[in-house]
């Protein structure tokens, strides 16, 4: 890699936010470069794979992009104490689909492609150095690579951005670990399990616990297989010295999950961490060094969102890394963006869910309660809520900031 020649951008990560940077670049005219540590985009990463058309085509060609199937029906699981209450959802099919990450990205990272990146794989980018105050030298573990401007776009776990001091480090209060497995089922079965019309249709479930510990997980079908998943804290995970493929092995008997893929096949299992704290309260921005997607902390836990803001904070950064944005430029147009104002908005929602655990089991337990209490004509059975009135005022008043 050494004899390459300067490049106007070097993106680090082929990720989403990755090819929307390098799209974005290449079609204002620069010489880009992509450097990805897995053998192909995609390889590397873990996601419950469920995205929102509507954001995708802002960036990428929608015709070109690969999905499993689009989602018809959504499920709001909450389980208690062995009781299940779910809410079913009839959406409209161009709203939501499944993807699978490896086919997803690949469709991403050519479109990036064919606009004039060059995408470098099984290349792992090790550090930045300034070499003044117009070139950054990329050090990977094939020799360095300058570049104008850098787009970081390497993920939750962002060594460099964190080595550089741009961004904290996790704290064990603000990173939720997940836990996913993917099951092989032929498509007709999975059609006939989850009630579903054709091939091409698929549903999405939510799901809220408070055994072993509370955690929020979901559920996704793609053409011919079926992911779940699960996290939880890593807070919460350590204080009762609980692996991740723990939690989801008493996730999966709490939904009864193994009826679902009674015949089917263990195809993968992976583990991510997610960050849920992040722009605005970290700096994501250095003198020509942008910082997108998990790596900026873009993550909107409240509707299970990562890919979107990480693809239109790609593609602002690819634009600023061109057009030369300053660092506060740089954050002012994020903020203008939706998918970004909202991750910001809903923050403080999440850090009232997670803050104390004893939140998420509230709310878990809550619904099935007050079925219950209905049922049984009982409503006194709800007393114990008048203890809890602050948390949920102060969940309320922050979902208000929300939808405002």
């Amino acid at each position: 890699m050494g004899n390459l020649p300067e490049f106007d951008v070097v993106v680090v990560g082929a990720g989403p936010a990755g090819s929307a940077a390098a799209l974005s670049a290449a079609k204002a005219g620069a010489k880009v470069l992509v450097i990805e540590r897995g053998p192909e985009p995609g390889a590397k990463n873990v996601s419950g794979a469920r995205v929102r058309l509507n954001t995708v085509k802002k960036v990428f060609d929608i015709a070109s992009v690969q999905i499993e199937r689009k989602v018809v029906n959504e499920r709001f699981l909450f389980v208690s104490q062995g009781r299940k209450v779910s809410i079913d959802i009839q959406t409209k099919p161009d709203i939501l689909a499944t993807v699978s990450r490896l086919k997803f990205d690949g469709s991403l990272a050519r479109q990036a492609e064919n606009a004039g990146a060059l995408i470098v794989t099984k290349t792992t980018a090790l550090g930045l150095e300034r070499q003044n105050s117009e070139e950054i030298s990329v050090v990977t573990d094939r020799g360095n690579v300058t570049a104008k401007s850098v787009v970081l776009a390497e993920g939750a776990n962002a060594l460099i951005s964190m080595s550089l001091g741009i961004r904290p480090e996790f704290s064990q209060d603000e990173a939720v670990e997940v836990a996913k497995e993917v099951y092989l089922l032929n498509k007709d079965e999975v059609n006939k399990r989850f009630g579903l019309p054709d091939d091409y249709s698929g549903t999405s479930w939510e799901i809220l616990i408070d055994s072993p510990i509370p955690a929020m997980g979901f559920l996704y079908t793609y053409r011919d297989s079926v992911a779940i998943g699960v996290g939880a804290t890593i807070r919460s995970l350590v204080s009762v010295k609980m692996k991740p493929y723990i939690l989801l092995e008493e996730f999966k008997k709490a939904i009864n999950f193994g009826e679902l893929v009674k015949g089917g096949s263990l195809r993968e299992y992976s583990a991510k961490i997610i960050p849920e704290g992040g722009y605005p309260e970290w700096s994501i921005c250095r003198e020509g060094i942008y910082l997108v997607g998990d790596a900026a902390g873009l993550v909107n836990a409240l509707v299970l969102d990562g890919i979107g803001p990480a693809i239109v904070s790609g593609a602002l950064a690819g634009k600023a890394a061109v057009e030369g944005y300053g660092c506060e430029r740089y954050e002012q147009e994020l903020a203008k963006l939706p998918e970004i104002h909202s991750v910001a908005v809903s923050r403080p929602v999440i850090k009232t869910m997670l803050s104390d655990t004893s939140n998420l089991a509230l709310y878990a337990k809550l619904i099935p309660d007050i079925f219950d209490a209905w049922s049984a004509n009982d409503l006194s059975s709800l007393s114990y809520i008048k203890g809890k009135l602050p948390d949920l005022l102060k969940l309320g008043l922050n979902l208000l900031r929300v939808i405002s």
